[in-house]
């Protein structure tokens, strides 16, 4: 990457680039030197092979962008307002093609928040301050903000900014669709990592693409855009990273079946949602409160780790008439239940960390603590089914 003045650029080796406002003394107001800095950065990153995401932040903490340089803005007459020089940028980073993110520590005023807004997404520290204070200095935001700001937060609350020059703080903004994200300052970095490093492990050209066609939603017409979205996917059908993906998918997808294959199942169907077969590693995953690590505490003599009942017919989503439960055990054995005296039946499926053992009653064995039906105690159960 080239030496800039006023700004700092790298990719690192995931393809996130960073491009830093480096003016901390002047918290960063972006004055013309910069605005030529960041133009011809855009260029080379647009040209960088590696580059998947782009991230703005601002050096020294204080400021993203703090606004203009009003020493230059006091020079500038209608002429330089007609070669509208940071909307023009600003356009130039909505544009870009791969995905931007503003990391917004401190201020982003003006045409910092200008600037924000032209990025794609906005994740900021619960520190920041954004406004558009312009018009206490006489002039409008004219570097996007009459267009950008009501698309994110309506038209309503866009006058009202704009009208008063406020400020919002970083929580009022995400409230109102601002900013995408605040998290406390001390993560904001950790945070935009994260969330960059996501953008991009995907697809690379299929993201593009879909910045290309969500850019041109707020101007072209449906016919339009189904057009566009037609040829995007056109062209990503056709994309070996497509192809390589979904076999990577359809491979993963195969390998669970064949490990889920390999292992014991419960089943729940009948009056649910649809039915459902839990592996032991299902039932670990269930919520915490539904585990019991050790059955004794409920159901003296009995040893091992089981679920609670209702837990597993409750992640199967029981239609609102389901009354009864019937079990079905090895060697054809079944018995019925009501549902209401199950509310403290247990699953017990593990024993000293490992799979409950066929001589234990396991895989799979039901348990209600202080029952004296037959089915109070059911060794090797298979299924469940409501009714």
């Amino acid at each position: 990457m080239s030496d800039y003045e006023t700004i700092l650029v790298e990719v690192n080796a995931i393809g996130v680039g960073w491009l830093t406002f480096n003016r901390p003394e002047k918290r960063n107001a972006l004055d013309l030197a910069m605005v030529e800095d960041i133009r011809a950065a855009l260029g080379e990153l647009e040209r960088d092979p590696r580059l998947k995401v782009l991230v703005f932040s601002g050096a020294g903490g204080k400021a993203f962008i703090s606004g203009a340089d009003i020493a230059q803005l006091l020079e500038r007459t209608h002429a330089d307002a007609l070669r509208r020089i940071n909307s023009d940028l600003f356009r130039e980073i909505e544009a870009f093609p791969a995905p931007t993110i503003a990391m917004i520590s401190g201020y982003a005023l003006g045409g910092g928040c200008e600037l924000a807004m032209a990025c794609d997404l906005r994740v900021a520290g619960e520190g920041a301050k954004l406004g558009q204070p312009e018009v206490g200095l006489g002039i409008i935001p004219a570097a996007g903000a009459t267009y950008r700001l009501p698309r994110l937060v309506g038209l309503g609350r866009a006058r009202e900014l704009v009208f008063t020059g406020r400020l919002v703080g970083a929580v009022e903004a995400e409230r109102i669709g601002l900013v995408n994200r605040v998290v406390p300052d001390e993560e904001l970095r950790d945070a935009t990592c994260s969330l960059a490093k996501e953008i991009a492990s995907q697809g690379n050209l299929a993201v593009r693409m879909a910045k290309q066609v969500l850019n041109c939603s707020w101007v072209s017409s449906l016919d339009t855009l189904q057009a566009l979205e037609s040829a995007a996917q056109g062209i990503l059908f056709d994309d070996d990273e497509k192809k390589r993906r979904m076999m990577a998918f359809l491979d993963k997808r195969a390998q669970r079946r064949a490990a889920k294959a390999g292992a014991a199942v419960l089943e729940v169907r009948g009056a649910v949602g649809g039915p459902r077969e839990f592996t032991r590693d299902d039932l670990l995953a269930l919520p915490s409160a539904a585990q019991v690590e050790d059955v004794s505490t409920l159901a003296p003599g009995r040893a091992g780790r089981a679920v609670l009942l209702q837990a597993v017919i409750d992640a199967c989503q029981p239609e609102p008439g389901a009354e009864i439960a019937k079990v079905f055990a090895a060697e054809g054995f079944s018995a019925e239940q009501p549902l209401s005296a199950l509310t403290n039946a247990l699953i017990l499926f593990q024993f000293a960390g490992q799979a409950l053992e066929k001589d234990k009653g396991g895989p799979f064995r039901l348990l209600i603590p202080g029952g004296s039906d037959r089915c109070a105690n059911v060794k090797q159960v298979t299924s469940i089914e409501l009714a």
